[in-house]
């Protein structure tokens, strides 16, 4: 298995793990969606490609601000993660996980927020939004939004609301 960027021809690929690690389309819509806004970045959309060259494995790393009163911070959002239901237990969303966190240090971006499961990102170095004051722009389980401070900054300070995409803030 590899990880590497999406490529030109993988939209319908993605498309199709995206429906089979999820209950609905609503992750493989968005996706679609994100891909049209200034915030997808195509470096930061990464695929895990088995041996036969299928895609097992997906992840999307997207701009997000902070919003403050004197200034917008710009870090990166991770979503969605998903795995081919049958490859699920193998490792290929840790190994996502870690390449998309090599390459937004890479990007050189000082931070990435996820909202998902507690007991998997913390294992990645995440840890509660509200640690670093950040709120989410809609309600969430506090233990689910978190963040990860690459500390190459003081990210002490950056307080604020969290903004997503526009596509996340459609999703019903």
């Amino acid at each position: 298995m590899r990880i590497r960027t999406e490529e030109k021809g993988d939209e319908r690929l993605i498309r199709v793990l995206l429906e089979d690690a999820f209950p609905s389309s609503l992750e493989a819509d968005l996706v679609e969606k994100l891909r049209e806004t200034k915030a997808y970045l195509p470096k930061l959309a990464l695929v895990a490609e088995l041996d036969s060259h299928e895609l097992a494995g997906f992840l999307l790393l997207t701009k997000a601000s902070i919003i403050q009163e004197k200034q917008n911070v710009e870090i990166l959002v991770l979503a969605p993660l998903a795995v081919l239901t049958r490859e699920q237990h193998n490792g290929i969303g840790s190994k996502l996980v870690e390449a998309g966190i090599r390459a937004a240090r890479k990007a050189g971006f000082r931070a990435i927020s996820v909202l998902g499961h507690a007991d998997f990102y913390p294992r990645f170095g995440f840890q509660k939004a509200k640690l670093y004051g950040l709120e989410a722009p809609f309600p969430v389980e506090e233990e689910n939004f978190m963040v990860l401070d690459f500390g190459e900054e003081n990210f002490t300070g950056l307080a604020g609301k969290l903004m997503y995409p526009e596509p996340f803030l459609e999703i019903e």
